[in-house]
């Protein structure tokens, strides 16, 4: 067994990994230039260990501040491929409370930051964790592998890069602003931004980058173009945000900004102007009007209409939102079931009644030549939990 420390060693009760128990680094096809293990201890300082790729591992110990399972994410990992000039990677993260091999327990798969919960695993606390390489997409670079930087507990020890306070959201008609208590001292730099659509994975290279005296943050989601908005922009959305040291960067807090889901149709509806015997609706209408009541103009931005379509082949199908604002429903030719989505502004959408209406249309765009026959189900409205 190898037992190192020192390079980055963090100080006792310091939340970061504090000793190396054992590694094997791979060199790659061209080798490797960064291939020292103890660059993976202490806080987040931009040094790291080039892992080498798949067959590649690290026992690291967590010493006096073990990861426990607490509320939320318990352990931190920081693979940092993207934000120096590489690509973010993969890696599998085990924990154990013993260096026994066949102890070590499976948290789950990470890319880039990663905030991971242990309480699947049945431990309560480990002293242990393993990070195993997954990535070839730099096997041929001098850095081959996983970058990790950093493993810190997040509800154990008191680290030297303290994390922002009285992290909050509040859900706007542009986007969503955040705020945060100013951190003070002569080594805070500012802060990062960083946004994951699953509250797991977080890029190595920060969204936005802000200065010290900068104490809340707008995602002013308003000015993007509504044909380029992806449909998951609405929908279940979290935030990280780091303080930036001149000693390094401190731990991600979260936050969650959650979303509303309406289920507004779940049956199968035919739209054309033609009998399709082994369909499962065979006889067609030629619109669908549902009617959504909403006890407030919904907040933020935008909306999202979902939807599973069944052989949909004319781009001149429409969609109209109570009575006006009529866009293109999504084309989808094969002859199975797909989900789709649709994005339209907030401001379409009333206080009380409204009125989705979905229109067959033939190839030119007119109501009474062969129109477009389609089917439809399980429509629903998500929006922004205020």
């Amino acid at each position: 067994m190898l037992s190192l420390g020192v390079a980055g060693q963090a100080q006792a009760s310091e939340p970061y990994a504090k000793q190396v128990i054992s590694s094997v680094v791979l060199t790659g096809n061209v080798g490797n230039s960064s291939s020292n293990p103890l660059d993976t201890l202490g806080a987040p300082d931009s040094k790291f260990l080039a892992m080498g790729g798949p067959g590649a591992s690290i026992v690291l110990d967590m010493g006096d501040t073990p990861i426990v399972d607490g509320s939320g994410p318990d352990i931190e990992i920081r693979e940092i491929g993207s934000a120096t000039g590489g690509v973010d990677e993969e890696y599998r993260v085990l924990i154990s409370d013993s260096t026994d091999p066949a102890s070590f327990v499976l948290v789950g798969t990470g890319s880039a930051f990663s905030l991971l919960d242990i309480s699947a695993t049945g431990l309560s606390s480990a002293r242990y964790v393993r990070i195993e390489d997954l990535s070839t997409a730099t096997s041929n670079s001098s850095t081959p592998g996983s970058d990790i930087e950093s493993v810190t507990s997040l509800h154990s020890g008191n680290g030297s890069l303290a994390p922002v306070t009285g992290l909050a959201y509040s859900v706007t008609n542009n986007g969503i602003r955040l705020s945060w208590n100013p951190m003070t001292g002569s080594g805070v730099l500012g802060y990062s931004i960083r946004k994951s659509l699953d509250g797991v994975r977080f890029d190595s290279t920060a969204n936005w980058t802000l200065s010290d005296l900068d104490t809340a943050f707008l995602d002013n989601q308003a000015t993007q173009a509504i044909q380029n908005i992806q449909p998951q922009v609405v929908g279940d959305l979290w935030y990280g945000v780091s303080v930036r040291y001149s000693g390094g960067e401190s731990a991600l807090q979260i936050v969650h900004v959650s979303s509303l889901t309406t289920s507004l149709y779940t049956q199968v509806e035919h739209l054309g102007d033609n009998t399709m015997a082994t369909w499962q609706v065979p006889s067609p209408t030629t619109k669908l009007t549902l009617n959504l009541y909403l006890p407030a103009v919904p907040r933020g931005p935008f909306v999202k209409l979902n939807f599973d379509l069944f052989d949909v082949d004319n781009s001149t199908n429409r969609v109209v939102i109570n009575g006006h604002a009529q866009r293109t429903l999504p084309v989808q030719s094969a002859e199975s079931w797909q989900g789709k989505s649709m994005v339209f502004e907030s401001g379409l959408f009333l206080q009380g009644n409204n009125t989705i209406e979905i229109h067959s249309r033939d190839s030119g765009g007119g109501s009474t030549g062969n129109l477009d026959d389609f089917q439809i189900r399980d429509i629903s409205l998500t929006r922004l939990d205020p």
